[in-house]
């Protein structure tokens, strides 16, 4: 196996799924209708879904077509393997890229909620920035605080979606100085809000979790398309390599001069 013939052939494949990558950025901003958001919305994420198969087939099909005219064997088994590298090489860079891109988005938003609550009760503006049920339970919990130095609204909303009564007001408690009766008498006084915020927090968990299915079921189907298209693109590039480098074979008619 030449590895060199692999390398172009992947930075092919990459070239072409940029290639795709813009196109469809340009389709889907195109189409999208102000007026319509939500129906835009949907549809973009149905034709996002649909437009990443079609490009990492199309760019691994090139790429393992390729892999096999740069090797310049007619070998049809080698070139069905040169494909199934370039779909290797290509899954595992994609795969080292969204690790590192995800390392480095969780290490700056470490850094700046380190840099918030490095300030002595100085709260993280994003916390209470949404509207919802959530939000307005955490305001409620921080005016019970009474801007305690040391309080902070967080574990407390926490324990309380999490139906830990007790350790919630346990550590109302220790926040605020009083006891755990009178802490879980003032969470009572907050039992709508509770009730809103725990249905809010299950229907954001549902939500998420059949939105990263949804994510884990495209990306397994793209991949294993893709290895189909990068087979297939080297078996197909080794049994036609001929046409490439002009090594084509005549048949002899039987009594004519050689």
């Amino acid at each position: 196996m030449k590895f060199r013939a692999v390398i172009a052939g992947w930075l092919v494949a990459t070239g072409v799924a940029g290639l795709l990558y813009v196109g469809g950025l340009a389709l889907g901003f195109s189409s999208f209708d102000a007026w319509n958001a939500a129906g835009s919305a949907k549809g973009f994420g149905i034709g996002t879904a649909l437009w990443v198969i079609i490009t990492w087939a199309a760019a691994l099909f090139f790429g393992g077509m390729f892999a096999a005219w740069f090797d310049g064997r007619n070998d049809d088994t080698m070139g069905a393997l040169h494909g199934v590298t370039v779909w290797g090489l290509s899954v595992t860079m994609t795969a080292l890229w969204l690790a590192l891109g995800w390392g480095h988005s969780m290490g700056g938003h470490g850094g700046m909620m380190g840099m918030h609550g490095a300030g002595g009760g100085m709260r993280n503006p994003t916390a209470t920035a949404g509207a919802g049920a959530v939000a307005v339970l955490d305001a409620n919990i921080a005016f019970l605080l009474n801007a305690h130095v040391h309080g902070d609204s967080a574990p407390i909303v926490a324990a309380l979606i999490a139906n830990h009564d007790d350790t919630a007001s346990a550590l109302l408690a220790a926040d605020t100085g009083t006891t755990q009766a009178s802490a879980a008498e003032s969470l009572q006084s907050l039992a709508p809000r509770i009730s809103a915020a725990r249905a809010e927090a299950k229907l954001t968990a549902d939500r998420t979790a059949h939105y990263l299915a949804m994510t884990m079921w495209i990306a397994f189907i793209s991949s294993f398309v893709a290895l189909l298209a990068a087979a297939i693109g080297g078996w197909l590039g080794a049994s036609h390599v001929h046409r490439v480098y002009h090594l084509r074979e005549y048949s002899v008619r039987p009594g004519s001069p050689r």
